[in-house]
Order: structure tokens, then C-alpha cells, then sequence
């Protein structure tokens, strides 16, 4: 596949010379922060068009919310950045060594290699494991010398380090020999993100993150999820907390009935009502 080309905005007759040269500046410094566009992306389930051509930027050091309600399409959209379900049509462009090329997800592994990491609602837990199992399964250090090369010994005290560092760094404070099936709903959202982070993805996809959170937990989430993205990370957020989403978003992206209706950036103040009106809004006829 040939590279994708920048895509910025041609410069029409503008009686404000210095506007409009801020208008190209900020589009060329979007399009030189996107680490993953969508272009056209679209989901079939048999009849059903449950995504319909939707084309979105993810940018590093943002956070992007994607709003709708059940049936809008948000989910499906994110499974299939996730590998989780493959697109009908359209394409997935990624960057790479600051390119974009196509990529083909047939697995949530896929997506993981290309840099996209989600922390799913479900959390994807083992309970009868303690949160550093948890953090680093799949992908267990081993112990130096014949123990890890020839008996396959976990380095299990590195596990056990490596999650509470990385546990105080978003916010949490609490042992990571506990048990998941001991931990609340909070410190278990903490140790699938944990889990995420801990491979330094680009692009963390979060799904309905303070779904299972009681009150407490979830300001501790959005706390969390606030210090996500960095110069080189991109979060890419769902919730169907619309405060959640305007406390936390840099962008909301907003869906109804599988489409991308409006994409909002946040800058001061929003009209919550506004979004809302937006993702409930009757479609013209």
C-alpha cells in the first residue's frame, strides 16, 4: 500500500491573512500529532450497519471521547481499533517510524504489536490471581541464568516491583500480591490499565472505565485517566457518563445510529446538554 499524504486544509481567499496562516499552522500540528486515523470504517452484522463510514484522528498527548448511547456504535467502532472484529470496509492507518501504512487487525494481538493496548469494561481479570500476575500476564519475565533460560523460573519479586511502581505512577497505593478477587472496583480498573501501560503502548483505548466504580473509585479513575497521555500516548476514551467525558476529553467525538455526527473540541467550558442533544437529535428527513 502507497503512504498515506498529509492532509491539510487548502488556503482559500481570506480577508484575515494572519487567521487563516493560524488556521494551516494548527491543522499542520494536528496532522503531525495523529499516531491513528480511521478512514471510512464501517461494520456489518449481516443487515444491520452497526458503523457506518466513520473517519476519526487520534493524536498524542490527547484524550478523545467518543459519545452515544447504547446501539450508536462507539463499542463496535473500538473492537475493531482493538481486533477484536474485523471492518466490512474502510481502513486502519497507523503510524510507524512517521508514516502511516495500512494495518490489518485479525486479533486483539494485531492491534497490540501495531501499538493499540485496551483495557476492555470486563476488565479481563483472572480473580484467583494477585494484581501482579494479573499486570504482567502473558508476558512474564524470566529469572537470570539457567533458572529462567532452562527451568523457565518467573522472576516473580521483578513482577512484584515493576507493578507497584507503576500502580504509585497512576495513582494507586496498595500491594501487589493482593489478590484481585480482594481488591475494589477501582484498584481492579487500576490493574487492567496498569496492565496496559506496562507494555508503553502509543495508543490506550479505554472502554467504559468506571463502569464497575463506585463514586469514589471513579473520580480516582478519572484522576488516572487524565495522566495518560503524555507527549508520546493517546487515549482514546468511552463512556456513557457524559460528565466523565467533559471533565477528562480534549476532543469528543460524538455517534448516533453508527455515524460520526460531530466531533467537539473541549476548550474551557462545554454545554453537557449540548452533547447530549447531539447524540439523541432526531436525524433530519
Amino acid at each position: 500500500m502507497s503512504d498515506t499524504e498529509s492532509e491539510v486544509p487548502s488556503e482559500g481567499p481570506a480577508p484575515d491573512n494572519t487567521s487563516a496562516a493560524d488556521e494551516v499552522e494548527d491543522a499542520e500540528d494536528a496532522e503531525s500529532r495523529t499516531v491513528l486515523k480511521t478512514r471510512g470504517l464501517t461494520k456489518h452484522f449481516g443487515a444491520i450497519e452497526a458503523v457506518k463510514d466513520v473517519s476519526l484522528d487520534v493524536r498524542r498527548g490527547e484524550i478523545l471521547a467518543i459519545a452515544g448511547d447504547n446501539g450508536a456504535g462507539k463499542s463496535t467502532y473500538v473492537k475493531m481499533l482493538s481486533g477484536v472484529l474485523r471492518p466490512t470496509a474502510g481502513t486502519i492507518l497507523v503510524r510507524e517510524n512517521g508514516v502511516f501504512r495500512e494495518r490489518h487487525f485479525t486479533s486483539s494481538r494485531d492491534a497490540e504489536e501495531a501499538g493499540v493496548a485496551t483495557v476492555y469494561q470486563e476488565q479481563h481479570l483472572t480473580p484467583t490471581n494477585d494484581a501482579a500476575s494479573n499486570i504482567f500476564l502473558g508476558f512474564e519475565p524470566r529469572q537470570k541464568g539457567l533458572r529462567g533460560t532452562l527451568l523457565r523460573n518467573v522472576d516473580k519479586e521483578r513482577m512484584v516491583e515493576e507493578s507497584s511502581r507503576i500502580l504509585n505512577e497512576i495513582g494507586f497505593d496498595f500491594d501487589p500480591r493482593s489478590p484481585i478477587e480482594e481488591l475494589s472496583g477501582g484498584q481492579k480498573q487500576a490493574v487492567a490499565v496498569a496492565r496496559a501501560l506496562i507494555r508503553d503502548p502509543p495508543i490506550v483505548v479505554l472502554d467504559e472505565p468506571t463502569s464497575e466504580v463506585s463514586t469514589t473509585g471513579t473520580d480516582k479513575i478519572i484522576e488516572l485517566v487524565k495522566q495518560i497521555p503524555t507527549e508520546d500516548k493517546a487515549v482514546v476514551l468511552i463512556s456513557h457518563k457524559i460528565d466523565v467525558l467533559v471533565d477528562v476529553a480534549d476532543r469528543i467525538a460524538v455517534m448516533r445510529d453508527g455515524e460520526l455526527i460531530d466531533t467537539l473540541d473541549v476548550s474551557g467550558d462545554i454545554d453537557r446538554m449540548d452533547v447530549v442533544s447531539r447524540m439523541h437529535k432526531e436525524r433530519e428527513i
